[in-house]
C-alpha cells in the first residue's frame, strides 16, 4: 500500500521564503509607483512655476522699456515750448503745460476713487481722448503702452500755485562753500508713469513708476 506524498520540510520552508519575496516584491512595485507618480507632479508642478516666473520676467522688461520711452519723452519736452512731439500750449511756456492727448499725457493728475481700481481709472483716462502710447509687441506677446500725468491740480507752468507736486533740489550757483558762494533752491515735477502690459491669454497688468524732472 503506497502512502500519500507529502513534501520534504525542506521544500515547505521554500515555498514559504518564495511567497514572503513576492510580497516584498509587490510592496516595493507599489512603493516605486507611488515614487514615480509624485514625481511626475513635482516635475509638472516646477514646469509650471517656471513657466509663469518667465512671463513675469518678460511682463517686466517691457515694462521697464515702456516707462524707460515715457522718461525719453519727458525729458525731450521739458523746459521747450515747441516740440516735434508736442503741441504749443496756449497757456504757460512748456509744452508740458497743457494736455498732449495724442502722446498719452495730462498735465493734471487723476486719481482713482475709493471704488476705483487702476484698471478703470485708465479706461476713464482713455475714454476721456488720452492716447494710451504702445510700444512694440515682445517676442513673448506682450504689448506695453503708457500714459502720463504731471502730478499738479491745473494746467499752466507747474509752480505751487496751481498744486504741483514738487522734489526741492538745491543748485549751486557757482564757487565753493568756503568761498561764501549762495545757493538757490529750484526744484523737480513728479510726473507719473503708468504702464499697462496685455500679454497672452489675455493677461493684464499694471507698473507705475513716478520721476521728477
Amino acid at each position: 500500500m503506497l502512502s500519500p506524498w507529502r513534501p520534504w520540510p525542506g521544500q515547505r520552508g521554500q515555498r514559504g521564503q518564495r511567497g514572503f519575496v513576492m510580497i516584498i516584491a509587490l510592496v516595493a512595485l507599489a512603493i516605486m509607483s507611488i515614487a514615480a507618480i509624485g514625481l511626475m507632479r513635482t516635475t509638472s508642478a516646477s514646469a509650471s512655476i517656471g513657466g509663469n516666473l518667465a512671463f513675469e520676467q518678460a511682463a517686466a522688461t517691457s515694462a521697464d522699456q515702456a516707462v524707460e520711452a515715457a522718461v525719453t519723452w519727458l525729458e525731450n519736452n521739458s523746459g521747450q515750448t515747441s516740440s516735434s512731439t508736442a503741441t504749443t500750449c496756449s497757456t504757460g511756456t512748456s509744452v508740458l503745460a497743457c494736455d498732449q492727448t495724442s502722446r498719452g499725457y495730462a498735465a493734471t493728475r487723476t486719481d482713482p476713487s475709493s471704488t476705483q481700481s487702476w484698471s478703470q481709472l485708465w479706461t476713464q483716462l482713455v475714454s476721456a481722448g488720452y492716447t494710451a502710447v504702445s510700444q512694440s509687441q515682445d517676442s513673448s506677446g506682450n504689448t506695453a503702452s503708457y500714459l502720463i500725468q504731471r502730478m499738479c491740480a491745473s494746467t499752466g507752468d507747474a509752480s505751487s500755485a496751481n498744486g504741483c507736486g514738487s522734489s526741492p533740489l538745491a543748485v549751486n550757483t557757482g564757487g565753493s562753500k568756503k568761498s561764501g558762494s549762495t545757493q538757490s533752491s529750484s526744484s523737480q515735477v513728479y510726473y507719473r508713469i503708468t504702464v499697462k502690459v496685455s500679454g497672452p491669454r489675455n493677461t493684464v497688468s499694471f507698473t507705475q513708476a513716478m520721476v521728477a524732472l
